[in-house]
């Protein structure tokens, strides 16, 4: 998808952080944005301040919640059009101890970071399908290809968005349904409210938004299958590859890696 002008986009998560960057970035190529968000207020003044860059719709929806997903896209199509592009961008994080880590906490991961995912590209691949094209984004991390402690459920859904996206950029493939792209991102820690407290691994620094969403906008433009923020995150499925697990793990603790989410706050969130 050479071309973003005049594309409808809808992005999750885009009262905050990234997806208020990356919503910015996509009205500066000129297309009609649909922002979605569960925090009302945040969202409403997000809309406001991004709406001198050009079309922009705020619609509060809770992206775990199937049938407000199925709602949304109603909401959507009529107020913007068929959807070109999807950004699956809303997630939560919290860092304990497994054994420590409340049930709730883990189902609520589970709903946000990876049930929403099947939700938004059920509700609006369809009119990706009638198009014949459209490009989906699916925000993954580099804790998706490399197990971090203390963000187990975290990392469990992140793995699960890269293997969801594969098989579903593969499935589209042999089923022919036209030229609609599939791709997942994995940055290293960014530096929003959702990563609170985590420490930088040795050697590295905690990622500004805009750093990963100027990426995510070359790589649909580009039609690439897989971001990785910084460049370096692409060797980490060929050190897993080829490093024995022990020597992989002393690698992990020796570069902090092992304790990087250790001390991880995240973002408060009341979902009353």
């Amino acid at each position: 998808m050479t071309e973003l002008r005049g594309k409808v986009a809808v992005v999750t998560g885009a009262a905050l952080g990234m997806g208020r960057s990356l919503t910015g970035l996509l009205l500066r190529e000129g297309c009609r944005v649909g922002m979605v968000d569960i925090r009302e207020r945040e969202l409403e003044e997000a809309g406001e301040e991004l709406s001198s860059l050009g079309r922009v719709a705020a619609f509060v929806c809770d992206v775990s919640r199937r049938d407000k997903v199925y709602d949304l896209a109603g909401l959507v199509h009529e107020e913007l059009g068929p959807v070109d592009i999807l950004v699956n961008n809303a997630g939560i994080v919290r860092s304990d101890p497994f054994l420590e880590k409340p049930d709730d906490s883990i189902e609520r991961t589970v709903a946000v970071n990876l049930l929403a995912y099947f939700w938004t590209m059920k509700a609006f691949l369809p009119d990706m399908v009638a198009k014949r094209a459209g490009h989906v984004v699916n925000m993954a991390s580099a804790g998706g290809l490399l197990g971090v402690p203390y963000i187990t459920d975290y990392c469990a859904t992140k793995f699960a968005v890269v293997g969801l996206t594969e098989a579903l950029r593969q499935e589209f493939k042999l089923r022919d349904l036209g030229n609609i792209r599939f791709t997942y991102v994995c940055p290293n820690t960014v530096a929003t409210g959702m990563f609170e407290g985590a420490r930088p691994v040795r050697g590295t620094r905690l990622l500004a938004p805009d750093e990963v969403t100027a990426k995510i906008v070359e790589g649909i433009k580009k039609n690439r299958s897989f971001i990785g923020v910084p460049a370096s995150v692409y060797l980490i499925p060929l050190v897993k590859a080829l490093a024995p697990i022990p020597v992989l793990d002393l690698f992990n603790r020796l570069m902090g890696i092992a304790t990087s989410s250790e001390t991880t706050v995240g973002r408060k969130w009341d979902p009353s």
